[in-house]
């Protein structure tokens, strides 16, 4: 999935975009003092809430500071505020895209992305690590080098290979 980063004050033009493909997935901090969700909903700093015009609900609409609409949670109706302030991350899985606004993630997945990309950077140097052999100690690279290469090398290389312990049965 691609995910590309926009200034915030690009979410109205984004929203409307990409609800052009369907169904969009909106992460929003619900402690932000203006949005407005069920009680239990108030203290998620990473809510999804999923927005579509298929929806056909009446009073869904996107304004220039915020979308509000009446949405289903355990089969009741409630009117939703959700400030743009509050949102962070738009997903349309139907074109695998995503826009993240920078400047309104939660401190929280700031945090969590930090994790991330940090071990992601350690299996990377790992990766990298192994990939390196290790060449004995003559001290003539290029001499090294050669016998790897020479046709005896790679024949010795072939008879070390494990053969496959399956066969195929006619």
């Amino acid at each position: 999935m691609k995910i590309e980063t926009h200034q915030d004050n690009q979410k109205q033009a984004q929203i409307l975009k990409m609800l052009q493909f369907g169904t969009i997935m909106i992460f929003v901090d619900s402690r932000h003092k203006d949005v407005l969700v069920p009680v239990h909903l108030k203290d998620d700093y990473q809510l999804r809430l999923n927005f579509d015009y298929a929806y056909e609900l009446d009073d869904f609409r996107v304004l220039p500071d915020r979308i509000e609409a009446s949405l289903s949670f355990n089969q009741q109706n409630f009117f939703c505020v959700i400030p743009f302030e509050a949102m962070y991350l738009l997903i349309c899985h139907s074109i695998q895209h995503g826009v993240l606004f920078t400047e309104s993630v939660p401190i929280e997945m700031l945090e969590y992305f930090a994790e991330e990309a940090n071990a992601q950077e350690k299996k990377e140097a790992l990766a990298a690590a192994k990939s390196f052999n290790v060449i004995s100690g003559s001290g003539n690279l290029q001499q090294e080098l050669s016998k790897d290469a020479s046709p005896d090398a790679k024949k010795e290389k072939k008879k070390k290979r494990k053969k496959n312990h399956l066969r195929i049965v006619k």
